[in-house]
């Protein structure tokens, strides 16, 4: 029996037709029915927990450079690990301005937090210190290139402003909104 109305997995998209989706299972998932009794997964909430750590297990091997890394059952992250990764999320704060010591912060509504970005943009170029942090981010598909005389303009895409968004638990909305 299906419960997706009550799952935490469950979001909704915004605009004038809203639609909702399981943000662990895609409808190509051979546990996902779409049938007249609705739509949704069979999944009970342990396993879509297992499947989102799993998920971002992935996401962090990729995001730190471990490209030909097979996925196993659970991952050790070593102590340097776990810094580059606090690193490239600071980095990815600081490109969208969120400092919770600065003038731009998230604000709370309802009991969710939200943030709506004054930019995003990043300013850097080959041989800087934090480089290798933007070419990880690019080969994981959070970040975009944009080069100029003045260097490299980074800024993240939607699946990277996802990606924080999960990791810092709040919605940041894209900066032209």
């Amino acid at each position: 029996m299906r419960h997706c109305e009550e799952c935490e997995y469950l979001h909704s998209t915004g605009g004038e037709y809203p639609e909702s989706y399981c943000a662990i299972v895609s409808e190509n998932d051979p546990k996902f029915d779409d049938d007249d009794k609705g739509s949704g997964c069979h999944y009970n909430l342990r396993t879509l927990r297992k499947l989102e750590r799993e998920r971002d297990e992935a996401e962090y091997r990729s995001l730190l450079g471990y490209d030909d890394f097979m996925l196993t059952n659970s991952i050790d992250m070593t102590e340097e690990d776990s810094r580059k990764l606090k690193q490239i999320i600071g980095v990815m704060m600081h490109t969208i301005g969120l400092w919770p010591e600065g003038q731009r912060h998230a604000y709370k509504r309802h009991g969710r937090v939200f943030y709506r970005p004054y930019r995003n943009y990043f300013n850097t170029k080959p041989g800087c210190v934090g480089y290798w942090m933007w070419e990880q981010m690019q080969k994981a598909g959070h970040a975009e290139v944009y080069k100029s005389g003045q260097g490299e303009f980074w800024h993240l895409t939607r699946r990277g402003l996802d990606w924080l968004e999960m990791k810092l638990d709040m919605k940041i909305y894209d900066e032209e909104d």
